[in-house]
């Protein structure tokens, strides 16, 4: 192993895989306004349905207006560290392992919205190595800009 502050060893401390933040994340965050989501419920069951409530208040800001379902796997890499030594080092990576888009009508309100859990589909996780999770995402698609984005985290359960 190469010396220094590995991720290994922060997985090692806490038992499951880092979620690392995307930066873009952050900043689609501070620059959303007009557009909020709540879900139904917090735990939902592969195969049950998710009722989410999309609630648009600056419409002109907002562009196209969608609402996705979106699993994200995350997992390690472990990766040659190049030098002679023959050490390695673990990255995490991500993947989208589900991800369905719907339009929502981009008028000033609050549109209910069903969501199907495919059953299927992976359940929550928070591995060593691996996860997966969930989340419910409306998002305005605004052309030459960055979108906004409004996220609410859930738990799929078996």
């Amino acid at each position: 192993m190469t010396t220094g502050v590995s991720k290994w060893q922060k997985f090692r401390r806490t038992g499951h895989v880092s979620w690392q933040a995307n930066p873009m994340d952050a900043l689609r965050r501070k620059m959303t306004t007009g557009l909020d989501l709540e879900a139904g419920q917090d735990e939902v069951r592969r195969g049950d349905e998710l009722q989410v409530r999309v609630t648009v208040s600056r419409p002109e800001q907002l562009g196209d207006v969608e609402l996705g379902l979106v699993c994200t796997e995350l997992y390690d890499v472990e990766t040659a560290s190049g030098g002679d030594d023959g050490g390695t080092s673990r990255s995490t990576s991500t993947a989208v392992a589900h991800e369905l888009w719907q339009p929502v009508p981009g008028v000033e309100g609050t549109h209910g919205v069903r969501l199907q859990i495919p059953s299927s589909a992976p359940f929550s996780y928070e591995g060593l190595c691996l996860s997966y999770r969930w989340e419910v995402v409306a998002r305005g698609r605004r052309a030459g800009k960055l979108d906004a984005r409004a996220t609410r985290r859930i738990q799929v359960i078996a």
